[in-house]
């Protein structure tokens, strides 16, 4: 029979990745969505030649705004992390995905720990 540490601590892994795959589909949706609003401009544009007429409806924004951020496993996180000065980062400011690393850093509280205030988290290696 499992010692209930060991079924924690898998549960916390099922959970993290579950988090993972869910952001995964999550991002792969986005680049799809993107990918189809900059087709459709370009058929937009197309009518607006043929036509001489300019098409209406709202803009469409651009792919850089609309970006969620990297979804990155717990390894490549941890790697970040060590290169880091003081083994912190602002999330943010790496371009990484806020609900990803705080789902990781709940998996894992004896090694992440996530601080900074407001809009500018941060995520420290503790180990």
């Amino acid at each position: 029979m499992p010692t209930p540490t060991s079924s924690l601590e898998r549960l916390n892994q099922l959970k993290a990745e579950l988090a993972s795959l869910e952001q995964a589909a999550i991002q792969e949706l986005m680049e799809k969505r993107n990918s189809l609003s900059l087709e459709l401009a370009t058929v937009d544009a197309e009518l607006a030649k043929l036509t001489g007429k300019p098409v209406e409806g709202k803009k469409s924004r651009s792919a850089a705004s609309s970006s969620p951020g990297k979804n990155i496993p717990l390894q490549e996180l941890k790697e970040m992390l060590t290169d880091a000065p003081n083994k912190t980062l602002n999330i943010r400011k790496e371009g990484l995905q806020l609900h990803n690393i705080k789902v990781l850093a709940e998996a894992n509280p004896q090694l992440l720990k996530l601080g900074g205030k407001g809009a500018w988290p941060t995520v420290t290696l503790l180990k």
